[in-house]
């Protein structure tokens, strides 16, 4: 097994490509930030990473449980928070406004009361990253 140079279990190629996107996920590791941002933000820092690196590059951060995927829209997709092991984001929920797609975090003890008698009366457990409620924001009201 090969890690990387932050303990995480990598491929046997550890790419500089590889680096930069961590890189700038751990620098933004409190935004929620689409595909499209990760580009851009990269390709403004002057460094080389196409959007087919990006995609797989998260696609192996969410299996090892250190991008969290947040549904958007139909019409919008994903946007991706880092997780740096820490579980967080996972302490709260996600409120996404309808109108002009701006992403709120929440917490809730009501929610919190649901997932408990989930997992005690059904030995359910809700993965809080994917509880996503949309609305309207005050801005939109």
């Amino acid at each position: 097994m090969i890690f990387d140079k932050w303990g995480y279990k990598m491929s046997k190629r550890n790419t500089k490509q590889k680096e930069i996107i961590i890189n700038y996920l751990k620098s933004h590791k409190n935004i929620h930030l689409t595909v499209e941002e990760m580009f851009e933000g990269i390709k403004t820092n002057d460094e080389s990473v196409g959007q087919t690196t990006i995609y797989r590059m998260i696609n192996y951060l969410i299996k090892n449980e250190l991008l969290i995927k947040i549904p958007l829209d139909n019409k919008q997709g994903y946007c991706y928070q880092y997780n740096e092991k820490d579980e967080t984001c996972n302490n709260h929920y996600h409120l996404i406004c309808e109108s002009c797609g701006k992403l709120i975090h929440f917490e809730s003890k009501e929610v919190d009361k649901i997932k408990h008698d989930a997992l005690k009366e059904e030995s359910f457990n809700i993965n809080s990253s994917k509880i996503v409620f949309y609305g309207k924001c005050k801005k939109c009201g």
